[in-house]
C-alpha cells in the first residue's frame, strides 16, 4: 500500500470527478450500450436464408459443397485493455506549460499533458465500470511510482491506475519505438492496447512496433493528442518556440510562415494516420480543447472489428 502526498490525493480526487462525468455523458447518449472491446469470435455456421448480410457468406464452402452457409459470430468478453501513455516533456506543452525548471505535475486543463490524464483516467473508469480488466502503461516521465500496472478489475487497482497519473511530471523522451516493442512483447493475442500520445517522435522509429502489436491481431487503438494551436501556430506575434525535451529555441513569426506550417503538418498527419491503419489500427485524432466525451464516444463508436475463424 502506496501513501500519497496532499497534493498527489487532491489531483486523485480531481481526475475521479472529471472520468465519473465524462462517463456519464457517454452512458446517458444516444448508444449506452456500446462496448470499448467490440472483438468477435467465430461460433458457427448456419444456412443462408435471404436477408442475411451478404459480408458473412462463407464462399469457400459454397465452392466446395456448393451449399449457401453464413458464419455466425460470438462477442468476446473478458478482453484486457493497457492503456499507454506518453509522459514525455513535449506533452506538457500548452496553457499553464512549462517556463523552465525542474519538471513538474501538469495542471489537468490547458496542457497536452493534462488532457491526457483526464482521458486516460477516463477510459479507465469506464473500463472499470464494465468489469473489463484495464491496465497502465507509462512512457517518459518522472515521478511515477509504478510504469506498467497490468491489466486487472477492482476498485483498488482502479484506484492504483487513478494515483499513478495524479503523481507523473512529464519529462524526457516517451522512446515510443522501445516502449511500444515491451507491450509487443507481453501483450496477449486477444488483448486491445490504447495509445495516448502526441507521436511528436519520428513516425519510422515507432510504426514497426506498432505493427508488431497488429501482427500479433491485438487491436490497437491510437488517439493522437494535439493542441490546435500548436498545429495552426494561432498566436498574434513573433515568439521563441522551444521543446521541453531539449533543443535550441527558434524564434519564429506566425504569420510569415502559416501557410508553408500547414502543408508540412498535412503531410505529417498524414504519414502517421497511414502508419498506424497500415496493419488495421483505429486512428483518432484528438485536439486538446474538445470535451473528454467526445474521443471517448468516437473511440467507442468507430473501433475495428476484427473477424476471426475458429
Amino acid at each position: 500500500m502506496i501513501l500519497w502526498e496532499p497534493e498527489v490525493l487532491s489531483r486523485i480526487r480531481r481526475l475521479a470527478l472529471v472520468a465519473r462525468h465524462a462517463v456519464e455523458g457517454v452512458l446517458h447518449g444516444e448508444h449506452p450500450s456500446r462496448a470499448l472491446g467490440p472483438s468477435v469470435e467465430f461460433a458457427d455456421y448456419k444456412a443462408y436464408t435471404p436477408g442475411d448480410p451478404l459480408r458473412d457468406l462463407d464462399w469457400r464452402v459454397w465452392a466446395r459443397t456448393d451449399r449457401l452457409v453464413v458464419r455466425r459470430y460470438q462477442a468476446e468478453s473478458d478482453l484486457p485493455v493497457l492503456l499507454v501513455l506518453d509522459a514525455s516533456g513535449d506533452m506538457s506543452t500548452g496553457r499553464g506549460g512549462p517556463t523552465g525548471g525542474p519538471p513538474a505535475r501538469p495542471p489537468l486543463d490547458g496542457t497536452k499533458a493534462g488532457y491526457a490524464l483526464c482521458l486516460v483516467a477516463t477510459l479507465a473508469w469506464y473500463l472499470h465500470l464494465r468489469g473489463e480488466p484495464v491496465g497502465l502503461a507509462v512512457l517518459g516521465g518522472d515521478d511515477v511510482p509504478w510504469r506498467t500496472l497490468l491489466p486487472r478489475t477492482g476498485r483498488r487497482h482502479l484506484g492504483a491506475i487513478l494515483g499513478v497519473l495524479a503523481s507523473l511530471r512529464p519529462a524526457g523522451r516517451a522512446d515510443l519505438g522501445r516502449g511500444l516493442q515491451v507491450v509487443a512483447a507481453g501483450s496477449r493475442r486477444r488483448s486491445m492496447v490504447v495509445l495516448a500520445s502526441d507521436l511528436m517522435e519520428e513516425v519510422s522509429g515507432w510504426a514497426p512496433a506498432l505493427h508488431a502489436l497488429g501482427r500479433r491481431r491485438t487491436d490497437v487503438r491510437v488517439l493522437h493528442l494535439y493542441d490546435p494551436r500548436e498545429l495552426d501556430l494561432r498566436f498574434p506575434r513573433s515568439a521563441r518556440f522551444f521543446s521541453p525535451e531539449g533543443g535550441a529555441p527558434l524564434a519564429v513569426d506566425p504569420a510569415g510562415v502559416r501557410d508553408d506550417f500547414r502543408r508540412v503538418v498535412q503531410a505529417w498527419m498524414d504519414e502517421v494516420r497511414g502508419a498506424v491503419t497500415a496493419w488495421q489500427g483505429f486512428y483518432l485524432p484528438v485536439p486538446t480543447d474538445r470535451p473528454l466525451a467526445d474521443p471517448l464516444f468516437r473511440l467507442l463508436s468507430g473501433g475495428p472489428r476484427r473477424r476471426r475463424a475458429a
